[in-house]
């Protein structure tokens, strides 16, 4: 009976913890903004641009953007970018997305 009581416990300081420590991720999220785009993300659409990225796949990359102090914790922003390369693999258009990704150390 007391190896269950001991179980019981464990298990519900290890829930208590995930709860708070998840809440707090969220408002550390929340607290976080991100600016807008620079100069050199700006998209400009023309149609030479458009022919030449008929035939090419884009891939995802995550790009670092910023690092903040967030309660005390540094937190680096990364952002999602879609990028069109040709065959000899150099850059020929970058876009951003909507998605980023928040890297949290503790101290």
């Amino acid at each position: 009976m007391n190896k269950l009581m001991a179980a019981i416990g464990i298990l519900s300081i290890i829930f208590v913890t995930g709860v708070i420590e998840a809440d707090d991720v969220f408002e550390y999220k929340k607290a976080i903004s991100v600016s807008g785009l620079s100069s050199d993300e700006e998209v400009s659409v023309n149609p030479e641009e458009k022919n030449l990225l008929e035939g090419l796949i884009p891939e995802l990359e995550m790009q670092y953007v910023d690092t903040e102090m967030v309660k005390g914790h540094k937190v680096e922003v990364y952002q999602e970018y879609e990028v069109y390369r040709n065959e000899a693999n150099e850059v020929i258009k970058k876009i951003p997305t909507d998605n980023y990704e928040f890297l949290e150390y503790w101290k």
